[in-house]
């Protein structure tokens, strides 16, 4: 398992990319426990709370074991996670469809992990996000 300081380290590094990695709502709820667990009160289980929290979500799960176990850079993991390697007698690797506010300054995007994922509405603006027509199709 992981050591302490692992998981209160990722538990720390994570939380600017819960809106990349998970849905709005559910990213904000994981966010507002973290900043709760992450805060010093004296209580000795909170590392076993942040682990737990960590592991709920298959996408948080496996940013946790890139940068526990593979050391991976915080920045270094989206891109990884994004990319999707076929099978091996396949050579090119796939990116994940990206999807875009259609609001011309609006710079936020989102990469679909999986097809039943529903197309999320931009947090800012609040209109669905839209298939990036530079990602091929």
């Amino acid at each position: 398992m992981y050591s302490a300081n692992a998981v209160f380290d990722a538990a720390q590094a994570i939380r600017p990319y819960l809106t990349d990695l998970l849905a709005v709502p559910m990213a904000q709820s994981m966010d507002r426990q973290l900043a709760m667990l992450l805060e010093p009160d004296g209580r000795v289980s909170r590392d076993e709370k942040l682990l737990d929290l960590l592991q709920q979500e298959a996408m948080t799960r496996e940013w946790l074991r890139l940068y526990v176990e593979e050391q991976r850079p915080a920045d270094q993991i989206l891109p990884i996670l994004r990319t999707y390697y076929p099978l091996l007698a396949k050579t090119s690797k796939i990116q994940s469809p990206r999807y875009v506010c259609p609001v011309a300054s609006c710079h936020r995007d989102w990469y679909r992990q999986t097809v039943a994922q529903a197309i999320p509405h931009c947090p800012i603006h609040d209109v669905p996000l839209v298939r990036d027509s530079k990602v091929g199709s």
